[in-house]
């Protein structure tokens, strides 16, 4: 008999990856919504079910026309765990190619359902994009931090820490270092010995930055290249893919004597 965690092994792969994989891709062009761990769940199962419905589809097809190249459906339904067990080989092999086909039906629905002009949504902090991502090559981070106490501090961005909790980074500036107290007309620059000074998360009100110096021409490399041509072709790359490995699912079983 096949133990019930292999069942439970083979539910998940086939109901909750495929809805897994698709749920993770939509949330990197859409906002995220506040929504209850049941709605969720359900959502994540109820396109698991669909993309794995269509991928087991497309395998009964594949087996009308050359029988031999999945599991025979009828022996396993009457058969049970006592099929697998008589074709280990096999069984691992359709339930492989059944979810690398749920998995590419996944994408190609994601790049059909997605607004040619969606951008991806970063899964990052304001700092991270002020102090990092918007800043292009060769180009330095000046800051002008104001403190909740009505301090202002401006200097060069040297680093940060990436806490969950903005309260608990750290900004780290660098030199040259000039500080404005509460209510003063002009900043004072600190001397030229003190090279970087450290301010906690707690105590910043707000963050400006100016992007100081010119940038420098990043041409892009081959493989990004080739990478933003496959995100200009997703789904019909990803429909080619379950062609390929129908065409290939019964060459091979044409050519078993």
């Amino acid at each position: 008999m096949v133990p019930a965690t292999a069942a439970a092994v083979v539910t998940f792969l086939l109901m909750v990856t495929p809805g897994t994989a698709f749920e993770l891709m939509w949330q990197r062009t859409r906002p995220r919504r506040d929504e209850s761990t049941f709605l969720e769940i359900n959502r994540v199962l109820l396109t698991g079910v669909l993309f794995s419905a269509a991928s087991a589809a497309t395998l009964v097809a594949v087996e009308a026309v050359a029988p031999g190249t999945i599991v025979d459906i009828g022996g396993l339904v009457a058969g049970g765990g006592g099929y697998v067990e008589a074709h280990p080989l096999l069984s691992v092999a359709t339930l492989a190619v059944a979810l690398v086909i749920a998995l590419l039906y996944a994408t190609a629905a994601h790049d059909l359902l997605d607004a040619p002009a969606a951008r991806r949504i970063g899964q990052e902090s304001g700092w991270h994009t002020a102090l990092s991502r918007l800043a292009a090559p060769g180009v330095r981070v000046f800051l002008s931090v104001q403190l909740k106490d009505g301090s202002t501090i401006t200097g060069y961005s040297a680093a940060y820490s990436t806490d969950p909790d903005p309260s608990r980074r750290d900004l780290v500036l660098r030199a040259p270092l000039r500080i404005r107290p509460p209510g003063a007309d002009a900043a004072v620059e600190l001397d030229g010995s003190w090279q970087v000074m450290v301010l906690t998360g707690a105590e910043i009100s707000t963050i400006a930055a100016a992007y100081v110096g010119s940038a420098r021409p990043v041409r892009p490399g081959r493989a990004r290249r080739l990478a933003r041509w496959v995100e200009r072709r997703v789904w019909q790359l990803s429909l080619g893919a379950v062609a390929a490995i129908v065409a290939a699912l019964l060459v091979a079983a044409l050519a078993t004597p």
